[in-house]
């Protein structure tokens, strides 16, 4: 005999529960090495290699490239990855490399791409110093969080560079008093007190672009109360505890000038004004032909780091919803529970069914790995 159960819509505004759906679209064909990362003296190097239509403006739709990377000082030494993270994304441990070297990047095409060589170097760079980071903070209105900093560099060029680390405490948008037993086959109530154990989670997620700054004030050499982006107070990362760790660098006048280059194009309509992609050229040439285009510029920095938590007791997290869920008003289905629970939904009472996205929060891309630093008692 199967068992009737009423599967309550992820839909229903009582609960919030809604989740857009991005369709998965195929690359384009493309040619053209895009080199992205800086060398990163007494820290950690990050490289990524894509590859992109020569005519694409702006230079958004890339495409993921195997290959090797390693960096070379000018002492003979070189600085390979310990391993691979994704297939194009390579991480050099430059903790212990020195100062007063110059440096140069290295990368090797496990394909060429279509005219190219396969072999790249950038230009030798000596090491830019370590900026200042003279504040990392936040303030907040009715609808978004904003994050500010301050850098300075006496001696410097004035030109900044930066990037982040994201980690945030979440948990579920429900809090479910029911499990389903895939073992037993049947729906249990979890003991009184208890609190699921995917109901709270942490992700964790590094900046996707690094930011740009040019120094305006007398002297050129500090960046004052610069807002370098905003977080909506609906957003999943202000619901419990946020913490950022920022990495700037100081960057020479030459590779300001390219990034900013590629920055205008990049976010441009198509302007007769703008810079055509291909002018655009950075300091990473084939080993083989110096007429190919390769987009890129990779320096030499020392880096500055600094930290901060937001809490949700200042940010004042906004939920989506609020109140009890309400007892369904029409049949959306029939299924047996396992059926239910293979088709991606979860108890959440005892006869009421949310999709898993409401009850677990791994679904929502966190994870249940909690940082060794982090300041809540929370499991």
């Amino acid at each position: 005999m199967r068992h009737a159960f009423v599967l309550l819509a992820s839909a229903l505004v009582s609960v919030g529960c809604v989740y857009e759906f991005t369709p998965e679209i195929d690359p384009v064909d493309s040619v053209g090495l895009v080199v992205e990362g800086d060398i990163m003296i007494g820290d950690t190097t990050r490289i990524t290699l894509t590859s992109i239509e020569p005519l694409s403006s702006p230079l958004t739709s890339k495409t993921p490239l195997n290959g090797r990377v390693w960096a070379e000082d000018d002492h003979g030494n070189e600085y390979h990855p310990a391993e691979r993270g994704s297939s194009s994304s390579f991480t050099i441990d430059m903790t212990n490399a020195p100062a007063d070297r110059e440096y140069r990047l290295r990368v090797v095409l496990d394909k060429p791409l279509k005219g190219g060589s396969g072999s790249y170097s950038s230009g030798w760079k000596p090491v830019q110093q370590a900026p200042s980071i003279d504040e990392l903070t936040y303030t907040y209105d009715d609808t978004d969080v904003h994050l500010w900093l301050s850098l300075s560099s006496p001696g410097g060029s004035g030109c900044f560079r930066w990037d982040y680390e994201e980690i945030w405490e979440f948990h579920a948008d429900s809090l479910a008093t029911h499990y389903f037993d895939l073992a037993d086959n049947r729906v249990k109530a979890y003991a009184k007190g208890v609190v699921p154990p995917l109901y709270w989670c942490w992700a964790y997620q590094n900046s996707t672009q690094a930011g740009l700054a040019i120094a305006k004030s007398t002297g050129g050499e500090r960046v004052s109360g610069y807002k370098f982006f905003d977080i909506s107070r609906r957003d999943k990362r202000m619901q419990v505890l946020y913490y950022i760790r920022l990495k700037a660098r100081g960057i020479s006048e030459e590779c300001y000038e390219y990034l900013h280059s590629i920055e205008v194009n990049s976010t441009s309509t198509g302007s007769l004004t703008q810079p055509d992609p291909s002018r655009i050229v950075g300091n990473i040439r084939s080993d083989d032909d110096p007429l190919e285009v390769v987009y890129g510029y990779i320096e030499v920095s020392k880096v500055a780091a600094r930290s901060m938590y937001i809490e949700n007791l200042y940010t004042a997290y906004k939920e989506q919803v609020g109140g009890d869920v309400p007892p369904p008003t029409d049949d959306l289905g029939l299924m047996t529970p396992l059926e239910a629970y293979l088709s991606g939904m979860r108890p959440f009472h005892a006869n009421t069914w949310l999709n898993r996205k409401c009850v677990e929060c791994t679904a929502e891309g966190g994870t249940k790995i909690k940082p060794a630093f982090w300041p809540t008692d929370t499991e």
